[in-house]
């Protein structure tokens, strides 16, 4: 009991006084008191880790105990430890392995296999010395936790294409064939585990992987399925995508709820610029079916991926504008749509923007002759009733595509000028009084040009030319790299806020369809449920038909037809009552359409063409061959961690500025801020030797001339320690601006370090004011920009400026250990180009036993025309830095080869050797993963 206690509340005091005793215990004639000992001694280190070095010599002694529980006690022990640091532990081997070879007690069995799992990266010898014991238990042992345990070490420790891992694969499908779903879940796992490791998905063969991963989907613990929704992501392929998908939608229309189904599907069939994806058509309707989940939490990134494969695709429009107008023309089965109805109850409202901008951009795609499409999709699309409960963005959008076939009628479908001119007129006025201001802006906008061009189609074609030029995919963060004009601060408003009087009533409501309760009907002037009565008009005095209501007793079959919204007339009225019988689902339609043209094709199916790069922003990030159509999957852009990562990487780089006889000065430059254009570095200073006889405080920083940090007061001073610098100051950050920097390249800037030094005898009046020269020096890559190319860009690049824009070139080999953990190549490479600021470009075309090549490409910024800073001087236009990675990994251990390419030997030197820098932060330095 004091024993347990002790190991509780021990604290590093206690432990240099009682350390004496528990290593006499260690001797003890009791077993019991041995193992209590040795347990606590554990809790003890982790205190006062000094006690470990006295200690060691005595607990190696009790891996020779002869009592199981001291033995297992003691082996238990070292693991815990060698979770800390394996490294100190590999003397133990030996012993290690000789009880691992005689014990058959199960537990310590399990417990000396973890502890192999950390030495086995650190002694490339001890790999093959384990083969053997391994291959025993796993051809012997009953146990199937310690069976588990050994083909657990295999994976993590032994490579890939030897016997004992082909061996462990076969016992570890036993496992995914198992009727126990914990073991079926542990074997899941394991199998990721095994994808996880590079180049493991090209060699692993398990037979039927592909179909036990997608049963274990249906699995009712919801561990076991985000396991297996994980692992099907990883061995998805062309070849399987199909099955996969839709084996994944059919098991969400059963579940509830069924969002981690259908982020899955959108998740792999996006992944890599949709290079899963062989029919696009088909993947089309699946996003159309996603698309009715009205309250799915995937709806936004469903429309965007609609938008997305109809503008990297062109073969595919037409297809997507029929479906996007048999969507929101609705479902002719249930009724839902348009037609009688007040909203649009088919889809998601981000689907419902979505095929309304398909609609109005790729008009010129719909099928001929395309008069009634032209009308059909207009009436939806200005239907007051259907389109004002949404969201004012969607409902711009919606006019927008209106206009925009009214304006291509004249060419795509003549005979429909004069009405959609008419449609227009009658429909925009009600959208002009929304209490939405771009609602109304914009329909009051189309309302002019509706007026402006009449009926003439001579006039009213001359308004395509604002929408002549195609569209391009474009990254997200375009915007950001666009350079802002000096003197322009995005954040700062306009006008200054005014003050809102003070109300003496408070609001009766507050409806989300009219924020600004300018109330239509006096339902809305009493404060009545203005939401809840559009819903039930929808349904009742909306439809203006006489079957709408509760009291109409019935008529004959032409008139129920009427009712119901037919439109075939005295022919089709006695058929009325079978039609809905008989009517489809669009996307059903669709499908059995799609499926008639691949049969009438035969083998000889469709050939996409997809732009998988995007459009860069002109200016700063313009890639020299422009947007490309490329049909090769050969290469893929690298993944760069996102912003809140790479800041919280830059956040551990500090370095040493300069250090004086009584103050240190430490900084931290963090990646720039492109769209404010300002660089942070954060400051921090240390007292030295505060044991001297005197008193340092005020401690400010001046930098150069030319440069200002927007924190400096009206002298140009930046203050690090206000007052007495006692040890260490707190973080100070300084925002400078990145203008007068236009060039890649080690920047030195020498800054003066001002404090106050006064004897602690002395008063104030004694105190001496000292200076010190700092030099403050930005890394290589600090201003570059990443400059988005592809592939076939690169190359042509490289072959047209190698004599010239790259003409110099510096190369560096590495040789990192990872201590612990296997490295995955393309997240280190990814890391090292997002903190260095490239673009990444990875091969997957290579031998990839000869390691895995990459690409990285950069650019010096925009020269805005501000003054430049001492020293710089802007490059060619056109140039860019190429860096050429090749990594390959053994174990633990990387090699690395990395050759950079510029206009520059002195820009090449620099960046080379602040990439190598990085590579060893990122695997054995501050940077490395915990």
């Amino acid at each position: 009991m004091a024993l347990s206690t002790l190991s509780s509340i021990v604290t590093p005091e206690i432990s240099r006084d009682i350390i004496t005793d528990l290593l006499s215990l260690l001797a003890s004639s009791r077993a019991y008191l041995r193992k209590k000992a040795v347990l606590c001694l554990y809790r003890i280190f982790l205190k006062d880790p000094p006690a470990l070095r006295t200690c060691f010599p005595k607990l190696k002694e009790r891996l020779s105990d002869e009592d199981q529980g001291v033995l297992t006690g003691t082996v238990n022990t070292f693991l815990e430890l060698a979770r800390k640091n394996a490294k100190n532990y590999l003397s133990l081997v030996p012993q290690l392995f000789h009880i691992l070879v005689n014990t058959t007690n199960n537990w310590l069995s399990i417990k000396l296999l973890k502890v192999f799992q950390l030495l086995c990266p650190l002694e490339p010898r001890l790999p093959a010395k384990m083969v053997e014991p391994i291959t025993n238990i796993l051809n012997t042992t009953k146990a199937q936790s310690v069976e588990f345990e050994a083909i657990r070490m295999v994976v993590r420790s032994m490579p890939e294409g030897t016997s004992i891992f082909a061996l462990s694969m076969e016992k570890l499908q036993s496992f995914l064939n198992s009727s126990d779903r914990n073991l079926r879940y542990l074997a899941l796992e394991l199998f990721k585990e095994v994808l996880d490791k590079a180049q493991s998905k090209d060699k692993l063969a398990v037979p039927d992987l592909h179909e036990k991963v997608l049963t274990s989907i249906e699995e009712s613990d919801i561990t076991a399925r985000r396991i297996a929704l994980l692992l099907l992501d990883r061995i998805v392929s062309p070849s399987n995508f199909q099955d996969a998908v839709q084996r994944l939608l059919d098991f969400s229309k059963k579940a509830t709820p069924n969002d981690e189904y259908l982020g899955t599907i959108l998740r792999i069939g996006a992944r890599d610029r949709y290079a899963l994806v062989e029919d696009f058509a088909w993947y089309l309707l699946i996003l159309g079916e996603i698309g009715r989940n009205v309250e799915s939490a995937h709806a936004n990134a469903v429309a965007e991926q609609f938008v997305d494969i109809c503008v990297r695709v062109p073969q595919v429009r037409p297809y997507a504008v029929t479906l996007a107008l048999g969507l929101l023309a609705g479902d002719p089965s249930t009724g839902a749509g348009t037609e009688g109805n007040a909203t649009i109850t088919g889809i998601s409202m981000a689907m419902i923007g979505a095929c309304a901008w398909v609609l109005g951009e790729y008009h010129g795609d719909v099928e001929k002759p395309a008069e009634a499409s032209f009308l059909s999709a207009a009436k939806i699309l200005l239907s007051a009733k259907a389109m004002q409960p949404l969201e004012p963005s969607i409902q711009t959008q919606c006019i927008w595509a209106a206009i925009k076939l009214y304006l291509s009628s004249p060419q795509q479908a003549p005979g429909a000028v004069v009405e959609l001119h008419t449609l227009l007129n009658s429909s925009l006025p009600s959208f002009v009084r929304s209490t939405h201001v771009d609602v109304s802006e914009r329909a009051a906008l189309c309302l002019h040009m509706a007026s402006f061009y009449k009926v003439d189609p001579q006039r009213v074609v001359a308004g395509l030319a604002l929408f002549e030029e195609a569209l391009k995919p474009v990254k997200s963060d375009a915007q950001a790299q666009v350079p802002v004009p000096d003197g322009l601060d995005l954040d700062e408003p306009f006008f200054p806020p005014e003050e809102s009087p003070q109300q003496s009533f408070a609001a009766v409501r507050a409806d989300p369809a009219d924020p600004y309760a300018l109330a239509a009907t006096y339902k809305d002037d009493l404060g009545f449920m203005a939401s809840q009565a559009a819903a039930h008009t929808a349904t009742t005095v909306a439809s203006g038909t006489q079957a709408s209501s509760m009291f109409y007793l019935g008529g004959s079959s032409k008139e129920q037809a009427q009712a119901r919204g037919g439109v075939g007339g005295d022919a089709k009225a006695g058929e009325s009552q079978a039609a809905p019988a008989e009517a489809k689902d669009t996307i059903t339609l669709m499908r059995e359409r799609l499926e008639a043209q691949r049969a009438a094709a035969g083998s000889a199916g469709p050939r996409y063409q997809v732009m998988r790069e995007e459009a860069t922003v002109p200016g700063a990030t313009t890639s020299p061959g422009g947007g490309q159509t490329s049909t090769s999957s050969s290469s893929q852009s690298l993944p760069i961690p996102p912003e809140k990562e790479l800041a919280d990487l830059h956040g551990r780089l500090w370095s040493l500025c300069s250090r004086g006889d009584h103050v240190a000065v430490y900084a931290c430059v963090r990646s720039p801020n492109l769209k404010k254009q300002l660089l942070r570095i954060d400051f921090r200073c240390e007292r030295l030797n505060p044991g001297d006889s005197a008193v340092v405080s005020d401690v400010a920083l001046r930098l150069p001339a030319g440069l200002s940090a927007q924190e400096a007061d009206a002298s140009g001073l930046l203050m690090l320690a206000p007052g007495e610098l006692q040890q260490r100051s707190q973080k100070v950050k300084a925002n400078v601006g990145t203008a007068p920097f236009v060039s890649p390249g080690v920047c030195a800037l020498e800054c003066d370090l001002q404090y106050k030094l006064t004897p602690k005898e002395g008063d104030a009046q004694s105190a001496a004011s000292q200076n010190m020269k700092i030099d403050l020096r930005l890394p290589a890559t600090t201003f570059l920009v990443p400059r988005s190319m592809a592939m076939d860009d690169v190359a042509e690049y490289m072959q047209e400026h190698a004599q010239g824009l790259l003409s110099h070139q510096t190369a560096q080999a590495l040789s990192l250990t990872s201590p612990g953990r296997a490295v995955d190549v393309v997240d280190l490479i990814g890391r090292c180009a997002g903190l260095c600021r490239f673009h990444g470009i990875r091969q997957s075309d290579v031998d990839q036993t000869k390691g895995q090549k990459f690409i990285l490409t950069g650019a010096p910024p925009a020269n805005t025309g501000a003054p430049l800073f001492n020293g710089q001087t802007p490059l060619p236009h056109n140039a860019v830095i190429v860096c050429m990675c090749l990594g390959k990994v053994e174990g633990t251990d990387i090699q690395l080869q990395v050759r950079v390419k510029s206009c520059q030997k002195e820009i090449s030197d620099e960046i080379c050797s602040h990439l190598a820098s990085t590579f060893r932060e990122l695997v054995e330095g501050r940077l490395r993963p915990e």
